[in-house]
């Protein structure tokens, strides 16, 4: 009983898990492309530091995203 508990614990949590990248990955992306949009058309923004601050925290999710290959939608061939 405690082998079947752990197999489909351990596929229910890698399914959570993966949604949950997904999601966040998505999110992240979502407003990081609108804070730009609202720094530049909104607020007139012409400092520099919150641009480059941007600037790395999406290399830095584009790397995130590069090391996790599962997090991405693959069409899967039958």
């Amino acid at each position: 009983m405690g082998s079947d508990y752990k197999k489909e614990f351990t596929k229910v949590y890698s399914h959570l898990n993966l949604w949950v990248k997904r999601i966040y990955i998505t999110a992240f992306n979502i407003y990081a492309w609108y804070w730009l949009y609202r720094e530049i058309f909104e607020r007139h923004t012409t400092e520099f530091e919150p641009y480059l601050l941007w600037f790395f925290t999406t290399v830095g999710m584009h790397f995130f995203v590069l090391d996790n290959q599962d997090s991405l939608f693959k069409i899967k061939k039958k």
